[in-house]
């Protein structure tokens, strides 16, 4: 613990300061009991996306920071951003860490050290269809004293909330776009987000309107276009969130089912998702573009089979293709620090796995531990693997790979078993790979206190170096 030798003045700031924020803390919990539903805990959903809340904290170069976490009641955040440098233009180091919009205690307590903040806040009003409307996970009560708290606590950092949307057969975003001539819910849907950010004093809006159909792609862009206009006559910011994409090998026609025509796709995954997001066109509209850069391998026992969430191979293939098209100065990425158990030989659901848990497999059911992993050899060298279904069927995509990150192997109630996990190896591997470069900053989904300690003991090292070197802080 360091000792620090403050004045009388000092102490009182610091007492002021303290006393100010635990009134406010006990006014936001207080205003909790009003929250209902929409506001309460509610267990991780895979099904519903809107059941995560997402906030993203830019720390200011000047706040001292050493270290931070953001302590939730089931686990723990920090998160890095690397900086860069365009051209001649310096551009500052960022940070991002991601946790649930209900845990406001942590932004009263932590606003002051950042400079933008990007609650996961908003959705859509409606499900097949769409009215315009956006709606809060906060009611209007509580949002009120919780944006009027950050804006007294931290005058000067920028709030700029997301409003997200995955888009499926029960939930869709065609109407606030204007898809198929809807222009008036589009229109309207843009005066609401614009009225949004007038009432709420915010600094821009986060657009994460995922997995949209091919036939959406020019609606979409029409609609962040106009938006775009909006919001550079009131002087906000847009930030957009979007699906990975890696190069193929020509271009090539693809035949969008959903309208009849054909697009030039340049990009592997023809998925439904990245169809609709055009990276050179996002790079030019949007102030900041945040690549979901995971989910690799989905958890189903199903196509692709198991492997890692983002191997190297991949982040690197997606960051070839994102920075011919999207400004190093706009350009994010987020990386995983979690992965998936999956059986190998049975019938049971596949469970997300972090370090801490891959530590309760090596003491209790003596895995085969492979590091770094080589899928291929493994099943040429297990007598049973003939038996591995979930894994047979898609050797071929891990044929003359070897993976950075870690796998375990191991037998548990009969059943084989293969879980992959990151560490801090893995980890400072992918780290790396993205200073190589040199992108506006990253993040990564989800680092928690169930993450191997040692990523924060890297971290740590590498900002006392960035600071020793540069006079570097947390951004």
């Amino acid at each position: 613990m360091k000792t620090v030798i403050q004045s009388d003045n000092q102490r009182l700031e610091t007492y002021t300061y303290t006393f100010f924020i635990s009134i406010l803390i006990i006014a936001i919990l207080s205003l909790r009991l009003l929250q209902g539903p929409s506001g309460s805990d509610v267990p991780i959903s895979e099904n519903h996306g809107s059941e995560f809340q997402d906030l993203r904290f830019f720390v200011r170069e000047n706040s001292g920071l050493t270290s931070y976490k953001f302590h939730l009641p089931d686990f723990e955040i920090l998160t890095f951003f690397n900086g860069s440098e365009e051209g001649n233009q310096k551009i500052e180091k960022e940070f991002l860490a991601s946790t649930w919009s209900s845990d406001i205690v942590a932004m009263t307590q932590n606003i002051r050290l950042y400079d933008e903040i990007h609650p996961f806040l908003y959705t859509l009003e409606g499900g097949r269809t769409n009215t315009g409307n956006i709606k809060s996970v906060w009611n209007p009560q509580a949002q009120e004293v919780y944006i009027w708290a950050l804006r007294t606590i931290s005058p000067k950092t920028k709030i700029i909330p997301t409003i997200f949307r995955w888009e499926n057969d029960f939930e869709k975003v065609s109407d606030a776009i204007g898809f198929k001539g809807n222009t008036k819910v589009r229109d309207y849907h843009i005066q609401q987000i614009i009225k949004e950010i007038e009432t709420y004093g915010y600094d821009g809006i986060d657009i994460d309107y995922e997995g949209m159909t091919c036939d959406k792609k020019e609606s979409f862009e029409t609609f962040l276009s106009l938006l775009s206009e909006e919001l550079k006559k009131k002087k906000k910011l847009l930030s957009v969130a979007i699906h990975p994409k890696t190069s193929a090998e020509k271009t090539s026609e693809y035949y969008c089912k959903e309208n009849g025509k054909r697009m030039q796709v340049d990009f592997y995954e023809a998925y439904r998702g990245q169809l609709s997001h055009d990276y050179e066109f996002l790079g030019k509209i949007a102030d900041k573009v945040k690549i979901m850069a995971y989910e690799l391998h989905p958890r189903k026992n199903a196509f692709p089979g198991p492997g890692p969430q983002a191997p190297f191979w991949w982040i690197e293939k997606i960051l070839e293709y994102s920075t011919q098209r999207i400004p190093n100065s706009k350009l994010y990425m987020a990386i995983p620090t979690y992965g998936y158990d999956w059986p190998l030989n049975c019938d049971i659901p596949s469970k997300t796995v972090f370090y801490s848990r891959a530590q309760y497999i090596k003491m209790n059911w003596n895995p085969r531990t492979e590091e770094p992993t080589d899928v291929s050899k493994i099943f040429k060298e297990t007598k049973k693997s003939g038996d591995w279904i979930y894994l047979r069927p898609y050797l071929y995509r891990h044929e003359g790979r070897v993976y950075d990150d870690p796998s375990l192997w191991y037998t548990l109630g009969g059943c084989d078993r293969v879980a992959f996990y990151m560490n801090r190896r893995s980890f400072e591997t992918k780290m790396n790979l993205l200073k190589k470069y040199k992108i506006r900053g990253f993040s990564f989904w989800q680092l928690i206190q169930d993450n191997d300690p040692e990523i924060h003991s890297y971290l740590k090292t590498m900002i006392e170096n960035k600071r020793e070197d540069r006079k570097a802080s947390f951004l």
